[in-house]
């Protein structure tokens, strides 16, 4: 889940950009939106969603994977 377009991410990973993904198994604890708000927001279904951003190193990114308690948040080049 992400707010990121599939062209978004493709500019970003040719660029060596690499950007947070979360995936379907998101259960909408929010963990990682109160340890890095820049990076998400949670959608109207209550799921974690990335922002669009330029670069995404820097932001705790680290942090929230390992927040995640059901393993939703990984790189994706």
């Amino acid at each position: 889940m992400t707010l990121l377009s599939e062209e978004q991410r493709k500019k970003l990973s040719e660029s060596g950009i690499r950007a947070p993904y979360v995936n379907e198994t998101c259960i909408g604890c929010s963990a990682c939106v109160a340890i890095s708000p820049d990076v998400y927001d949670l959608n109207d279904d209550g799921l974690s969603v990335v922002k669009e951003l330029s670069n995404y190193e820097d932001l705790s990114v680290d942090d929230s994977i390992q927040a995640c308690p059901v393993n939703a948040i990984s790189w994706k080049n």
